[in-house]
């Protein structure tokens, strides 16, 4: 899988035992979309209490707005290489 500019990579220590390194681990934009669709799904079936909707919403919304301001920037510098 091709890294994307969007990821973020998060140290991972070594295991104490010295043998194999352990890989860092990603988070990409797919992963992301991946979160807000979950939350959409969990929402829907009522997997929250009405005073938790709120918070939930919130995140969900930080979620969208993040993802559509990188497909924004992807598409910026898609035009600005041709």
């Amino acid at each position: 899988m091709a890294k994307n500019k969007t990821e973020a990579t998060a140290p991972v220590e070594s295991p104490a035992n010295g043998s194999e390194p352990a890989q860092a681990e990603s988070l990409g934009v797919a992963d992301l979309q991946n979160c807000a669709q979950v939350i959409d799904v969990a929402v829907s079936r009522g997997a929250f209490r009405a005073n938790e909707v709120a918070q939930v919403g919130a995140v969900y919304n930080k979620l969208e707005a993040f993802i559509k301001s990188v497909a924004d920037a992807q598409k910026t510098d898609a035009s600005a290489s041709k």
